[in-house]
């Protein structure tokens, strides 16, 4: 039985070709975090998910989660292979779950404060006592947005209101639907945002800068694994085909993770570590 199982194998292998053995690889899940919507995520992503999956020999899947929690809470759990992830969420997954850093996209996170092009609010100060919308108060352009309004001498919850929603997306187009004065986004989503759309809206201010969005891996991976992805990664910008993936998202490059800069995220990780009350 055995030598028919062997002959019936190498049958198999000489009709379907190796591809079909690649395929009977355990499939990778690659967690990208929700800062726009699923099908967003999915056309920013495919790119990175089919090169991956086509040099790894492996089936790569795409996944992300409802919200920032969500995708906090998944990735304690380890539900994600890869974690494409916002940097204080990287440096989270880093200290306190033992992912690995293979790579980091070359731009810097960055919130940009937008009102519509006619509105009479010019400065971040001219925000005393209007309504600024921005995504989850656990996002990194969240805390980097409040620390801008204090610094300005305005009061989250007293001299302005902040209306908090689902994702940067939303954020960016709620001073033109009449959802709030003014919003708070990514400098990412500002960048891919259409001309037209852009036209109507103006940047009245800007946040602290951020590294950026980080590459991980969970520690269960093999070291051989996480080395040869790390290779692809920082190889990908070479790959005749790329350019599209990094011009579509605002990335030039990935490049090394900077271990300096990942320890200045620390202040941006407490609100997930703070001890539970009683």
């Amino acid at each position: 039985m055995a030598g028919l199982m062997r002959f019936l194998s190498l049958v198999l292998a000489l009709v379907l070709g190796p591809s079909a053995w690649a395929s009977e690889k355990p499939s990778l899940t690659l967690g990208v975090f929700p800062y726009v919507t699923p099908v967003q995520l999915a056309a920013f992503h495919a790119p990175l998910k089919d090169y991956l999956a086509k040099n790894l020999g492996r089936p790569v899947t795409l996944v992300t989660a409802p919200d920032f929690n969500s995708f906090v809470d998944r990735t304690r759990d380890g539900q994600y292979d890869i974690l494409f992830t916002a940097p204080h969420l990287g440096r989270l997954a880093e200290i306190r779950d033992g992912y690995k850093g293979m790579a980091q996209t070359s731009h810097t996170v960055q919130g940009f404060f937008l009102v519509p092009r006619n509105s009479d609010i010019h400065t971040i100060k001219d925000l005393k006592g209007k309504t600024v919308m921005i995504a989850q108060k656990v996002s990194i352009v969240y805390q980097m947005a409040e620390h801008t309004l204090r610094e300005n001498g305005l009061v989250p919850g007293e001299s302005v209101t902040i209306v908090e929603t689902r994702t940067h997306n939303n954020a960016i187009h709620a001073p033109l639907r009449g959802e709030a004065d003014a919003s708070v986004t990514g400098k990412l989503l500002w960048h891919v945002l259409d001309d037209a759309q852009k036209a109507q809206l103006q940047v009245i201010g800007t946040t602290e800068e951020a590294p950026g969005f980080l590459v991980m891996a969970h520690p269960r991976l093999a070291r051989q694994d996480i080395e040869k992805i790390q290779k692809l990664l920082l190889d990908f910008h070479r790959v005749p085909g790329s350019e599209s993936y990094f011009t579509t998202n605002g990335y030039d490059k990935f490049q090394a993770v900077d271990d300096r800069a990942m320890k200045r995220l620390d202040p941006y990780t407490r609100i997930f570590l703070k001890p539970a009350g009683p």
